[in-house]
């Protein structure tokens, strides 16, 4: 059964996801969500901050550099889009050029208000609360330069600075990218962003939802089993998980309380030592039978703890009939359970972008709260329940594991004693 089961994903599924993460528009997408990692990153440091001035008062706010990194993402993301894709069909004199007109078309789909002489806009549509917006918008203007990049004004051997012929080659492109931003923004007199969240509400619903928290973990453990990193999920996941972050943070900052449970963070607490939640795999490691597990656990017990467990995924749970059942039990029970958890009130469903994917899991859960204790109890609860169901799995393919071995080591003495004989 397991065999056959293998056998159909590997000769229907893997090919689609294959085929879907090598396309051009998804990696385009994927790289920029890698690009603003960093800007992310950073925003941990205020949010550190702020706890420590709950203590401390009289410490400075340092909530800017957040807002002015983090706070940005969108405007980040579709300047990269753009320029990413020129930057890839080998365009690289226009992709600047493509990232700025994607920031400009972006920025008229905020439709500006005018007030007292002014120009006022909420920081939001700049970072991750427009961040679909930002993909959409990015992706129209990368369209239209790629389709435009086979033309030019100017043949090879025009007499003209290549500068030059890099200002007029744009026009077309600019223009036709303002334009659509000007006709939907004011002619159609359309919200883009409230257009795209209407666009999205099917899918960020659904994910909000314990079917739809219980869907993305299966398929990203029960692909990593087969092989497939549940890496090519992030373009997908970290969209929604990043908007609903910045949405919590918005209600926190107004008096309210967070309500989007599949926020940023949310895999704190069913990733517990990496995906698939390994970490009390790699312990039971350190005192197995066999030679193979015995080492294996001894190599990936610390970069479990800092949530790095593909060596030991890859080393032991990957392809491995005996795992193949934990790996979905895990997948259900405890995002499940972690959804019911935050339902019930029981703990503080995250708010604070604390990005900082190494930091041990209850480290994590601690911050992204604000400091609730019972998020700590539930990275806590959570590792108790996956020790209890890799166990009785684990035991069994190490008793495998171990038999393999005694049968390797007894066909070596043969194979050496042959020889032995043979010499003599």
């Amino acid at each position: 059964m397991m065999e056959k089961i293998q056998a159909w994903i590997e000769k229907h599924l893997v090919p689609v996801i294959n085929k879907i993460t090598s396309n051009f528009w998804f990696g385009i997408v994927a790289d920029a969500i890698l690009y603003i990692v960093p800007f992310s990153m950073v925003s941990a440091i205020p949010s550190l901050w702020a706890i420590l001035r709950r203590f401390v008062p009289v410490l400075p706010d340092i909530s800017p550099l957040s807002t002015f990194s983090f706070g940005l993402i969108g405007l980040f993301v579709v300047f990269v889009i753009p320029y990413n894709c020129l930057q890839k069909i080998d365009k690289k004199d226009r992709s600047m050029i493509a990232g700025f007109t994607g920031i400009g078309a972006y920025m008229m789909c905020m439709n500006f208000q005018t007030v007292d002489g002014g120009s006022l806009v909420s920081m939001n549509k700049f970072g991750a609360g427009g961040m679909f917006t930002a993909m959409v918008v990015g992706l129209m203007v990368a369209v239209i330069y790629k389709l435009l990049a086979k033309y030019s004004f100017f043949g090879e051997d025009s007499v003209i600075p290549d500068f030059v012929k890099n200002w007029f080659d744009n026009i077309a492109a600019i223009l036709i990218s303002l334009t659509i931003a000007y006709l939907f923004t004011y002619v159609a007199k359309i919200d883009v962003f409230a257009m795209v969240q209407v666009l999205m509400k099917p899918v960020t619903s659904f994910a909000q939802s314990a079917p739809g928290v219980i869907i993305i973990v299966f398929l990203q453990n029960v692909f990593y089993f087969f092989g497939v990193s549940g890496w090519v999920f992030t373009p997908v996941t970290r969209s929604i998980t990043q908007a609903a972050i910045a949405e919590n943070a918005e209600l926190v900052a107004a008096g309210l309380a967070p309500k989007n449970i599949y926020a940023y963070g949310f895999s704190r607490y069913h990733h517990i030592g990496g995906q698939g939640a390994t970490l009390p795999l790699a312990l039971f490691m350190l005192r197995a039978k066999s030679k193979k597990f015995r080492l294996l656990g001894k190599a990936t017990l610390v970069p479990s703890i800092f949530n790095i467990n593909e060596p030991l995924q890859y080393g032991a749970v990957v392809g491995n009939p005996f795992m193949l059942i934990p790996t979905v039990l895990i997948a259900i029970i405890l995002p499940g359970f972690s959804y019911l958890w935050f339902t019930m009130g029981w703990g503080t469903i995250n708010y604070v972008n604390f990005d900082m994917n190494f930091a041990p899991n209850a480290v994590s859960a601690f911050f992204m709260s604000g400091g609730d204790w019972r998020n700590v109890l539930l990275v806590c609860i959570n590792f108790v329940l996956a020790a209890l169901i890799w166990y009785p799995f684990f035991k069994a393919a190490d008793k495998a594991e171990c038999k393999k071995e005694a049968e390797r080591e007894a066909a070596k003495a043969a194979k050496k004693a042959a020889k032995a004989a043979a010499k003599a």
